[in-house]
């Protein structure tokens, strides 16, 4: 399954809010009757398509006029044939004011008689009663003729409604305001079936939820990724952006808010939809710092959250009708945010800031969304408010941006995690992985003077023979050559048992095992045959063969780093240490391939599985006590390692005789050797004591 990109997933879901608003948006179908004086004729009319009672209604100023005198036939003289929805500052009446109260009537005729119909209504400033035929339906608050009778509520309400046998309804709306800077409404009473009024209730609501749900996971997502990145400032103000925003969906429209947290004082509702307005300006203002910091200076984000805080304080303390009048203050304030940030985008693209095209789309469909809603809310513009629109396309080129950022940021931590990588395995070359696994480091970079680690491991030391004459036929480039030629054959051998080269000593390198004495003695065994094959291709090619001889030991060792801060190196110290290379040391002397001590003896699960020979005890420099060695001869050539089978029990007899001082006898057991294994070097070694009549108590040296 492919795995779809986080650039897929925003325009997904942006092209699915928009599809949802442009259906969920639309507004409901103007009606084809026309209204007079307050009366409108709806014969004829499909009403399975709701529609909105925009019109010319009665208005009676400062009067709750009875709804039972107006549906009576004999209602009072109006003051205006006004249009409805509207703020009534909009009338431009003698003696209307923002704060007072009054009476919208219509009748609606030509429906079907005792036909239900739904009726739907939203978002009175402050408070209204909704009367049909007489009958209380609805009420957003409570209206009344004074601030101390006055309960506010903004509320959005779906009633049945019944027709009058003669299929008429008589609307009758009592509204005041006392708590807002404007009186009226700004949205439109819609009519329609009961069935068509409650679906496209139901679409609303749908969309309003997803587009709460779209923001507010966008929000979440981005703020996790701050979570994990904390230097991403943007993610943070963007992230908390989103939350606010989507909060700020819930206090309007619909007031899906008021089902979530059921009795919510119409007060808590009115601050939390202004605060926030402030609390997302301020927002707004970081992130386009974030983003852009040099276009967008520190001071024009801090300024921005100044106004912001000190507004959000008016909202908070102050009666509500004070704080919506400096709304219209904080408006201009966020003109000139906006204004600023449309600077800052200009200076961006001069400079060719990534992603700048896009948040200034983004920008302009906010903008112009806002400026739009700024109008409605003054009344100079009827229509429906557009910032869900612009926000959701501002948040998209947003959330583009970020997502366009991170990708960035996502392919460079990539190319440096590769690069990292190639530098990690080349740093391995000279610092094995085994050693800083043994420090628990991870990287080199990690490692600090004097880290250390005790650990049971075997040590292998690997020597060429004779090489100071072969080096002495060379050049220096032929001599490093042949080294790594040679080390490039053998060294793998050291891996494929487990262990790992720890230092390199010209011709020669120190191996350590900490799978114990087994991988250890079988890693010389293959030592041993690779240089035998290596020395097949130098005769083919006209070379002299060589020979290696091996040291091998186990027991307690301590890895660390030794040096200062300006340069230090790996090292392991241990007696075990001393002792392999003093082993490697005898090998040379007694002209062994393998010698090995008699503690990697008691290590080896089954020391019978491979051919060997006990040489003797030797002193050692560095050792008070003689140490026992022998031979391990699985990786010499097959005929010798014949030879040394016929000849090991007379060859250890001798040894036997040696240390008992009969000389005589162990003088006869090694020519009897000799006579099978000419040349051999342990043999020659012990005869060579035995005639010298020096035996150095049967000790050899």
């Amino acid at each position: 399954m492919t795995q779809k990109s986080p650039l897929f997933s925003v325009v997904a879901i942006f092209l699915a809010v928009l599809s949802c608003n442009l259906i969920a948006c639309s507004p409901a179908r103007g009606s084809p009757a026309s209204f007079s004086d307050g009366i409108v004729d709806l014969s004829g009319i499909d009403l399975s398509k709701p529609i909105p009672l925009d019109g010319l209604w009665e208005f009676y100023w400062n009067r709750f006029v009875d709804p039972l005198v107006l549906l009576a036939g004999d209602p009072p003289l109006y003051d205006a044939i006004a249009p409805f929805p509207s703020e009534w500052m909009a009338y431009d009446l003698p003696g209307v004011q923002p704060e007072g109260y009054c009476t919208w009537h219509l009748r609606i005729t030509g429906l079907q008689p005792d036909q239900s119909y739904g009726l739907r209504s939203s978002s009175f400033l402050s408070a209204a009663n909704l009367y049909v035929n007489g009958t209380l339906v609805q009420s957003h608050g409570l209206p009344g003729k004074s601030a101390q009778e006055e309960e506010p509520g903004w509320f959005s309400l779906l009633s049945p409604v019944q027709a009058a046998p003669d299929g008429s309804l008589d609307l009758v709306i009592h509204a005041s305001n006392f708590a807002d800077r404007q009186g009226g409404t700004r949205s439109s009473l819609i009519l329609g079936t009961n069935r068509a009024v409650a679906a496209d209730r139901e679409r609303a609501v749908a969309y309003e939820l997803f587009v709460v749900g779209a923001i507010a996971a966008m929000g979440a997502y981005y703020l996790g990724v701050f979570g994990f990145r904390r230097k991403e400032r943007a993610a943070l103000w963007f992230g908390l952006l989103c939350l606010v925003l989507s909060l700020r969906v819930l206090c309007y429209d619909e007031y899906y808010l008021l089902s979530i947290v059921p009795g919510m004082p119409w007060r808590l509702l009115f601050d939390l939809g202004y605060l926030t307005f402030t609390t997302a300006v301020a927002l707004f203002a970081a992130f386009v710092h974030a983003t852009y910091p040099d276009e967008f200076p520190l001071w024009a984000a801090r300024t921005a959250a100044g106004a912001s805080a000190l507004y959000s304080a008016v909202i908070m303390f102050a009666p509500t009708r004070i704080s919506s009048l400096g709304l219209v203050w904080f408006q201009g304030a966020t003109l000139v945010v906006a204004s600023g940030t449309a600077v800052a985008l200009i200076a961006a693209a001069l400079h060719k800031r990534l992603g700048t095209g896009l948040f200034g789309l983004g920008f302009l469909f906010m903008f112009a969304a806002m400026i739009h809603d700024i109008l409605v809310s003054s009344g100079l513009v009827r229509g429906a408010f557009l910032m869900q629109l612009g926000m959701l396309a501002f948040l998209f080129a947003l959330s583009l941006i970020l997502t366009r950022r991170f990708s960035g940021a996502f392919a460079q931590a990539e190319a440096h995690s590769g690069d990292l990588a190639r530098m990690n395995r080349s740093l391995e070359r000279f610092v094995p992985r085994e050693f800083l696994g043994f420090l628990k480091k991870d990287t080199v970079e990690q490692i600090a003077l004097g880290d250390s680690s005790a650990e049971e491991m075997a040590v292998l030391f690997v020597d060429v023979r004779a090489f100071s004459g072969l080096a002495e036929s060379c050049t220096p480039e032929e001599t490093f050559a042949f080294i790594n030629e040679y080390l490039a054959r053998v060294g793998p051998a050291v891996r494929e048992y487990g262990g790992f080269i720890d230092k390199y000593l010209g011709d020669g390198f120190m191996a350590l095992f900490s799978g114990g004495a087994e991988s250890a003695v079988r890693c010389a065994i293959d030592v041993q045959a690779r240089v035998a094959a290596y020395n097949v291709d130098r005769q083919n090619t006209g070379r002299k063969p060589i020979r290696v001889g091996i040291g091998v030991h186990t027991g307690r060792l301590m890895l660390g780093t030794i040096g200062e801060e300006a340069r230090m190196d790996g090292t392991v110290i241990s007696d075990a240490v001393n002792l392999a290379s003093r082993l490697e040391g005898v090998s040379k002397a007694y002209d062994l391939g393998i010698a090995a001590s008699e503690r990697i003896l008691a290590d080896l699960p089954d020391p019978t599985a491979f051919r060997m020979r006990f040489i003797g005890k030797v002193k050692v420099k560095g050792k008070s006590e003689p140490v026992s060695v022998f031979d391990i001869y699985e990786g010499d050539p097959e005929d010798l390692r014949s030879k040394k089978d016929l000849v090991r029990a007379a060859f250890e007899r001798g040894i036997q005789a040696y240390y008992e001082r009969r000389f005589g006898d162990a003088r006869t057991l090694f020519t009897q050797v000799l006579a099978v294994l000419p040349g051999d070097g342990a043999t020659l070694r012990y005869l060579g004591a035995i005639e010298s009549k020096a035996p150095n108590d049967g000790l050899m040296e």
